[in-house]
């Protein structure tokens, strides 16, 4: 759509943040506080089943136009990995599942949602729909398994999670290789479009910067975890005597 102007931090922009917290807050809220077990199970295959739908409706959707390009479309980014491990470790409580949801998901889907790349947005309104929607997902799995579930990080779940990273790196790289035609899946081979900060220089100087900022948000991200299980330990300490 070329008449279609998306602009960060713009109006359209701060109504989809405000929606999505909205329902990060709400309903993990109301599956930790007034739903029966019975409920929470239900609102769980809901997350699951929406999360996958959506993604594979985004699928038939370009298919039907006759745009699907495997070098773009294919849920190879971080986020699209995350999308599934969440619902992974919705179903099963996995606990490496929900450190790379927490993680990956965390990091990746806020920064999608903080700093969206417009150049993606090819059907204007329902490609940003879409953008929000599968992101913001991402997020209110993670927050379902830490305010609903309880679950917490283990201690050295960031050093886990960067090691497996740099290997998942390397696979995308040959994967981007394989599928050729401009493929850029963790963008990899070309810096993405969007207004952030960590992206400095052009290839291959800005995977520096941009691993750098990615490890320093997801110990951003963390603190609050640790200052939380920190604390839970130290009560438990004392309780015990």
């Amino acid at each position: 759509m070329k008449d279609y102007s998306f602009q960060t931090f713009g109006f359209e922009h701060l109504i989809y943040l405000l929606i999505c917290i909205g329902v990060w807050f709400f309903l993990p809220l109301i599956g930790r506080r007034y739903a029966s077990q019975s409920q929470k199970k239900n609102i769980i295959i809901a997350l699951i089943s929406v999360t996958l739908l959506q993604e594979l409706l985004h699928y038939f959707y370009k298919i039907n136009l006759n745009s699907f390009d495997p070098a773009n479309d294919i849920s190879l980014h971080m986020c699209g990995f995350s999308l599934f491990i969440s619902c992974y470790a919705l179903y099963t409580r996995n606990q490496t599942a929900f450190e790379l949801s927490f993680f990956w998901g965390l990091a990746g889907a806020l920064q999608a949602i903080l700093t969206p790349d417009p150049t993606r947005f090819y059907f204007g309104y329902i490609s940003t729909v879409w953008s929000f929607l599968s992101h913001g997902l991402i997020i209110l799995n993670v927050f379902w398994m830490i305010f609903v579930f309880d679950m917490r990080c283990r201690r050295y779940s960031l050093i886990n999670t960067v090691l497996i990273t740099n290997g998942a790196i390397f696979i995308v790289g040959i994967i981007n290789k394989i599928i050729g035609n401009g493929a850029n899946y963790w963008f990899i081979c070309e810096k993405p479009s969007g207004e952030n900060p960590a992206l400095i220089g052009e290839w291959p100087y800005y995977l520096i910067t941009f691993q750098l900022a990615g490890i320093m948000f997801m110990m951003l991200i963390y603190l609050p975890m640790w200052i939380s299980v920190k604390r839970n330990l130290y009560k438990e300490q004392i309780s015990r005597g």
